[in-house]
């Protein structure tokens, strides 16, 4: 079904005046009503469309989450491929990274990227690594995208100047690699 095109300028507009307000303060703090204006639409407008600030930012961060989410998921395996897809979609939502990674943003979105791949992952280096631990891997993928994740908020706080910054995939695909050698 085709979404009307006044009903996607409301939610843009929404969704804008939500970045907004939410960089300056949590969204715990947010009202209805500071929106509204912002957005310059009217309350019953917005109760149209979300049941509150919770439901607008939710529903934000679950349109990122699928963006990220396939892109992760239908990439290759390459590391490189994967790294620069996902530094686009964090460079197209680039307000909401900014907040994300903020003292307002919410840390468990930022978790649920992190853990998007993680079975998939896991499993395609069980194949590569069969005298790995389940926990070995585990750790393994957590200090690559805790670490790849720390490059995006550090590259996204000092505004995205560089396309990749440090070649992210390399530097995965390096540790990787060198882990795998003591697992032989």
């Amino acid at each position: 079904m085709k979404t009307d095109a006044r009903v996607r300028y409301t939610k843009r507009v929404l969704k804008e005046s939500m970045l907004k307000v939410l960089a300056e303060k949590p969204v715990q703090k947010i009202t209805v009503k500071e929106l509204c204006e912002l957005a310059q639409v009217n309350r019953a407008t917005f109760y149209l469309h979300y049941h509150d600030p919770f439901d607008l930012l939710e529903q934000i961060e679950n349109e990122v989450f699928e963006d990220i989410s396939t892109t992760v998921i239908t990439a290759s395996n390459d590391v490189n491929t994967i790294a620069r897809k996902v530094f686009t979609t964090v460079k197209k939502d680039a307000d909401l990274f900014k907040v994300l990674f903020s003292e307002n943003g919410d840390r468990m979105f930022l978790q649920r990227i992190i853990d998007v791949s993680r079975s998939k992952t896991v499993a395609d280096w069980r194949q590569q690594y069969p005298q790995a631990t389940e926990q070995q891997l585990d750790f393994l993928y957590t200090f690559i995208i805790s670490g790849s994740v720390a490059v995006i908020e550090q590259w996204v706080r000092t505004g995205m100047k560089e396309e990749i910054p440090l070649d992210v995939g390399d530097i995965a695909k390096k540790c990787i690699d060198s882990w795998s050698l003591t697992q032989k």
